[in-house]
């Protein structure tokens, strides 16, 4: 079976912590692969605690024994505490209240805008976790921005400019020692007959810190179909109305994996987009699985993390 991708969340927290370099101190090298510390012939996950960034000659030293696994253990601890240290200056975006944001307008062209705010978390439990989603804010603006552009152009040959919005909201669900879970609403308009709405989230352990993914969260690949059909289950007791292909299609292991989700003080709450598992007309559910409901289906030293009664 192919190697799986590593998750996006994961693979921008490394290069956040190596900034965007090899993590090898010596060797600022700007392109970089990622490494896993324990082999993936062992280990068989792709987890943060066990990855690092490091450019193509190290990679290679890395593989052959010529930096071995406790010096890049070493180097892995110098880069989180590095990060942890910055304060404040480990932010680029201005402060606004306890928030941060991302804001750019066209002044040319007053509806292609983007405004985009995230927590403002400068102690050292959780700036790792703040400095990546100002890194997820800023992938939006560079999306958002290409769109924006393209459709500038599109209008040389029609006389007019869509015009291209994005803005981004924030609710912190949950933030302990343990967890801190972030549901975004998204809002936009892209050009289109009408515009949108979606629903995110960013969840990350922080003791010791990791993005918290559905990969990680499950004990193994068959528990993706396990969770699939407790869903389908909740679905009847929290959700009736919801039934039929639409349902089932909407909750298929392949779909569940991409279906944002939120950790809250008693369990995780998964939330379905529009037309995901019904028409439009019918809303955007939420779907409340409890710790207990999901032993079985999560790893227990995660679930022992989240579930603190």
């Amino acid at each position: 079976m192919a190697r799986p991708a590593i998750p996006m969340e994961i693979q921008r927290a490394l290069l956040i912590e190596a900034s965007h370099q090899c993590a090898i101190p010596a060797c600022p090298h700007p392109r970089v692969e990622f490494h896993h510390i324990i082999p993936w012939a062992t280990c068989k996950k792709h987890e943060y605690h066990n990855l690092i960034a490091l450019c193509p000659n190290c990679h290679t030293r890395a593989h052959d024994g010529e930096i071995d696994r406790k010096s890049l253990i070493k180097y892995k601890s110098m880069l989180a505490s590095a990060i942890r240290d910055l304060g404040n200056s480990a932010f680029n975006q201005p402060i606004v209240e306890i928030k941060r944001r991302i804001y750019k307008i066209d002044i040319n062209h007053p509806d292609i805008y983007f405004d985009f705010e995230f927590p403002d978390f400068c102690n050292a439990d959780v700036i790792i976790a703040s400095k990546n989603i100002e890194a997820w804010g800023t992938e939006l603006l560079n999306w958002h921005t290409d769109l924006a552009e393209r459709n500038k152009k599109e209008a040389i040959d029609d006389g007019y400019t869509r015009g291209a919005y994005l803005i981004g909201r924030y609710d912190v669900i949950r933030r302990d020692e343990h967890v801190l879970s972030v549901r975004y609403k998204i809002q936009g308009y892209l050009g289109g007959a009408h515009g949108f709405t979606e629903t995110r989230a960013q969840n990350f352990l922080l003791s010791p810190f990791s993005p918290l993914t559905l990969d990680s969260l499950l004990i193994n690949s068959q528990c993706l179909n396990k969770l699939s059909n407790l869903i389908r289950e909740e679905f009847k007791n929290q959700h009736p109305r919801f039934e039929g292909e639409s349902l089932m299609g909407g909750t298929s292991p392949s779909l569940i994996e991409s279906t944002p989700f939120i950790v809250g003080q008693y369990g995780l709450e998964f939330m379905f987009g529009e037309y995901q598992v019904g028409a439009y007309a019918q809303g955007n559910p939420d779907i409340h699985l409890s710790f207990y409901q999901l032993r079985g289906i999560c790893k227990p030293e995660v679930l022992k993390l989240m579930d603190e009664d």
